[in-house]
């Protein structure tokens, strides 16, 4: 709450109930919370956005990034968590006491979220977790095409996301079966293990890179369209820091670069 503090939050706290609790990876869970239809106006998201989290019995708040688009609010009533494993009270609770019909309350707030700019192309750079905000965006992002095709009929859509292991890409179903739907390119990068052989093969469109990001990788995949592209960064302050400074080098405006550090 002392790092948000300044963040736009909105004043409704909601109650929701935990629907689905499962293992995303080694150290994720995944959490589905449920909302009363009454409480789905007041829960309204941008894509990009983050919940508080109240949980009964535990004194911290919560706080963790929306992965579903604000869409599936709207038609299923849903919001779709993905929290890493540690001490932070909530996260521990999570992976210890959380439970299907488990009782909670939530308030939607945060300044990072999408931009709504018709036919400009957008890069999505994630982190390890930092991938949670990112989905959102790019579940919106697939909505808006299939809502209209031609309001992005121009615009490109890349995701590069890194993670220590292969078991850390968490999604990768998911974000597979969107590029099924909008045309966009993914580019994974893995930096603690090698490939040891099952690691997907690379294919046009969609690529594993056993390294990390680097200026060289973020120019080549974007080409010549820096100044035109949107970037949305999340991941941990390190690895904010040095993207950043990675885009700005290779020819991003800095206004056209999106993220928000809290952790």
């Amino acid at each position: 709450m002392k790092r948000t503090e300044h963040s736009e939050r909105h004043r409704e706290i909601c109650p929701a109930r935990v629907i689905s609790v499962k293992n995303l990876s080694p150290t994720v869970k995944g959490v589905l919370l449920h909302l009363n239809d009454s409480d789905r106006q007041a829960t309204s998201f941008l894509a990009g956005q983050w919940v508080d989290m109240f949980i009964p019995g535990v004194e911290t708040v919560g706080g963790f990034s929306i992965c579903n688009s604000p869409r599936s609010l709207e038609v299923e009533g849903v919001i779709e968590l993905a929290v890493k494993f540690s001490n932070h009270p909530p996260a521990h609770w999570i992976h210890t006491q959380c439970e299907v019909g488990s009782g909670v309350d939530i308030r939607v707030g945060g300044n990072f979220h999408y931009q709504s700019t018709a036919n400009k192309d957008l890069l999505l750079i994630a982190g390890g977790v930092g991938i949670n905000p990112l989905l959102s965006i790019f579940r919106h992002r697939r909505d808006l095409y299939l809502d209209n095709p031609e309001s992005l009929s121009l615009a490109k859509t890349t995701l590069i996301y890194s993670a220590k292991t292969y078991k850390e890409l968490l999604f990768q179903d998911k974000i597979e079966k969107i590029s099924q739907e909008i045309p966009c390119s993914r580019h994974y990068y893995i930096t603690k293990e090698g490939n040891d052989g099952t690691w997907p093969h690379s294919i046009p469109r969609r690529t594993y890179t056993n390294a990390k990001i680097s200026g060289e990788s973020l120019l080549r995949t974007v080409g010549s369209h820096t100044k035109a592209t949107d970037s949305y960064i999340c991941g941990p302050p390190a690895f904010i820091d040095r993207i950043e400074k990675n885009l700005l080098d290779v020819g991003f405006l800095k206004g056209n670069i999106f993220y928000e550090k809290w952790w």
